[in-house]
């Protein structure tokens, strides 16, 4: 085994610190699965007077040149760069310089994985990401070569582990979203500044990222910015527990027709679905296949070994699989199963399914608006909330009306689970 694969890592922040103790500790099966040595020449940083803790035969540096103009050969490059801005220059000049790159930068992925896979395309190299969208879950793997002939209709996320941290102690612990959120800052589930994270653009980049993935373009949004978890206020949550649900920060995705349909909001989702256990810092993705049905992933959304566990698989398949074809619209071809009517619980006339909370009169206000109601409940301090069934325009109107009274969240829930289960509630 004399010949080595020379892998560069652009940043030695958590993720770059991490994936370089996971190729030295799993070094031994890392070369066994790939037939080389590794070898691991550069680690390029910002600020080179910081101490890293390396071998004597990585050099640290912040000039990329340092390593282009180096004797020895790149074969990857590992980027884990925390902003796009930062990243893309790196990504860009090794890519057309025929280098491969894995990447765990959501956000430069989101909004420039198009155009960097056409660059590595025309370069005959690969760009892979797996770490950039659930963490150490093996999400775009499992959609990409384990559900090969399935079309999936629909894909529904947990996505960002430091909103549902923060929602599963609002709601076991009673805290505040101030409470919640400073104890996600002291246990390092969120940033300084989480505005990413508690205010959906995490969630927003990663869906983004699995709309290209699967079907080969960007969703539609339902909302021209995602929804956070600001407003999702204690009471609403002990309401959702009394009417058999939980208050999510969910993304989804929906195919119809050749349209791609995306949302990122916090929703209700009812007792029974996949998504309803998923609880702390994990992350959660449930996936509808035309042929297997449904499937749900869960696993350890963030953090540096789980994010450098996907870094490093992605690591073996570029040099065990230097070129795989991309997605080529096959998502679109007709599938051969019937199409389930009912994959986003939506009515003969566009009806969805609501969880609405307000002030007094809301249940007036819901049946003003011709919104039927399917479940109600109180909180001991006269908040109201309700599980009715209406087209979204009026629920949104009701919501923008009540100037910051109501708040409206779908419910990840069919018609007859709903019904079923206020009948049970009742007996």
């Amino acid at each position: 085994m004399a010949q080595r694969y020379n892998i560069a890592l652009i940043g030695f922040g958590t993720v770059g610190e991490g994936v370089y103790r996971t190729i030295e500790n799993k070094r031994a099966k890392l070369e066994a699965l790939i037939g080389r040595q590794i070898n691991i020449p550069f680690v390029l940083v910002k600020n080179t007077r910081r101490q890293r803790h390396v071998s004597r035969e990585t050099v640290v540096t912040s000039s990329l040149e340092d390593i282009l103009n180096s004797e020895m050969k790149l074969d990857l490059a590992v980027e884990a760069v925390s902003d796009a801005e930062s990243a893309y220059p790196y990504v860009d000049r090794l890519l057309k310089l025929g280098v491969p790159v894995v990447s765990a930068n959501k956000e430069l992925i989101a909004k420039r994985g198009p155009e960097l896979q056409r660059i590595a395309a025309a370069n005959k190299c690969r760009l892979l990401y797996e770490a950039a969208v659930a963490g150490g879950i093996p999400l775009l793997n499992t959609l990409r070569h384990a559900l090969k002939v399935n079309t999936i209709v629909k894909l529904e996320g947990i996505l960002n582990g430091t909103s549902n941290f923060m929602l599963t102690k609002m709601r076991e612990d009673r805290l505040t979203f101030a409470e919640a959120l400073q104890e996600a800052q002291e246990k390092g589930y969120a940033e300084a500044v989480p505005d990413k994270d508690v205010d959906g653009w995490d969630a927003y980049f990663k869906t983004t990222i699995l709309s290209q993935w699967l079907y080969g373009k960007s969703p539609r949004w339902e909302a021209p910015e995602p929804v956070g978890i600001r407003a999702v206020g204690g009471e609403d949550m002990e309401l959702g527990e009394q009417l058999c649900g939980r208050i999510k920060h969910i993304a989804s995705l929906v195919k119809e027709g050749e349209t791609i349909r995306a949302s990122v909001r916090p929703s209700f989702v009812f007792h029974g679905h996949p998504l309803f256990g998923v609880e702390g810092v994990n992350n959660g993705v449930h996936i509808e296949g035309s042929i297997v049905g449904s499937l749900l992933l869960q696993g350890p959304g963030a953090g540096k070994y789980p994010t450098s566990s996907a870094v490093v698989e992605d690591i073996v398949s570029v040099l065990t699989n230097p070129w795989e074809q991309e997605k080529d619209g096959s998502e679109f071809i007709a599938h051969g199963f019937p199409e389930k009517q009912d994959s986003d619980q939506r009515g003969d006339d566009g009806s969805s399914l609501w969880f609405v909370t307000g002030k007094h009169g809301l249940l007036q206000s819901l049946a003003q608006a011709g919104a039927e109601l399917l479940q109600s409940a109180v909180h001991p301090k006269q908040k109201t909330a309700a599980i009715v069934e209406a087209v979204e325009e009026k629920v949104e109107l009701l919501k923008l009306l009540s100037k910051g009274t109501v708040e409206v969240y779908p419910v990840l829930a069919d018609r007859q689970t709903v019904i079923g289960a206020r009948h049970s509630v009742a007996l």
